[in-house]
This record gives C-alpha cells, structure tokens and sequence, in this order.
C-alpha cells in the first residue's frame, strides 16, 4: 500500500492514547473530541499500511501538544520516543516548506503537508487543511471521518 502521513491531532492521539490503554485521552484538552475507540480506530487504520512517516514539524507539534500531569506526561513523552523510532522520517527544508500563500494560511507544518500530499497518503481531522489538500490530490487525502469507516469495514 501506499505511504501514509498522520496528521499531527491523530499523532497526539496515539502517543497519548498508548499510556494505560487510552486512559488520559479524555485528560488533553487537544484530546476532547476524540476517546479510547478513536485511538483504536487509528492504530488500526495505520496498520494496513507498510510504511508511515513523519515529518519534524508533526514530531515538534506533537511533543509540544503534549498537555498532561508529570508523571503521565513523562510517560507520554517516553512512548513518543521509541513510537518515533518506527517511524521513517522525511527530511524537511524550511525554505521549500515556507514558500507560497498557503504558508501565510496554513502555517509550516500544513505547508510541508501540501506539498507532500502527491507523494503520501495524508491522514487527517483538520477540515480546513483536509479541503485545500483535496484540491491538489484528492486520492492522497484521507479524512478521518473516513479512515473510522475503512477500519471498521
């Protein structure tokens, strides 16, 4: 199958989601539209792919979303560091990933998605970027509304 991207909210998801069987989900204030299912849901859906990714901008996004007491925050923060290890990184280039009007809109690491997505699945919740992305590859896209049906079927 294709590569695959997660989006940096279902990244958070699964590092916060993986500490006592999803049991702080509910505890992240960046967390709250989502729970112990969703976390399955993604694990899931990200399994049917060989090879998933990660820039550093979801990587720094991710660690500096991590919003949770010290003791579960540094067990969070553990977790992210082996879960990145499995992980293939792509390299960035800050002045490619902020070139365009859509830096101005989106910011970088929305940026660097948009220019990914002709080369990766993108996983995502994030309806704003999610509509942009699907104008310039529709078959790269993955809303999570959709991916929760796909790991469902």
């Amino acid at each position: 199958m294709n590569k695959l991207i997660v989006d940096t909210n279902l990244l958070l998801l699964i590092v916060i989601g993986a500490i006592d069987d999803g049991k702080y989900i509910k505890s992240s204030k960046r967390l709250n539209d989502y729970n112990e299912k969703d976390y399955q849901t993604v694990l899931e859906f990200i399994s049917l792919y060989d090879e998933v990714f990660i820039t550093p901008y979801i990587a720094t996004e991710v660690s500096n979303l991590i919003d949770l007491d010290r003791t579960v925050r540094d067990k969070v923060f553990e977790f992210a560091r082996e879960f990145f290890k499995t992980l293939i990184h792509i390299a960035s280039d800050i002045n490619n990933d902020s070139i365009g009007d859509s830096f101005i809109k989106y910011g970088l690491t929305d940026n660097s998605l948009i220019r990914l997505v002709n080369d990766y699945h993108i996983l995502t919740n994030d309806d704003r970027l999610c509509e942009y992305l699907v104008l310039i590859n529709q078959k790269n896209v993955i809303p999570y509304s959709i991916a929760k049906k796909v790991a469902t079927i």
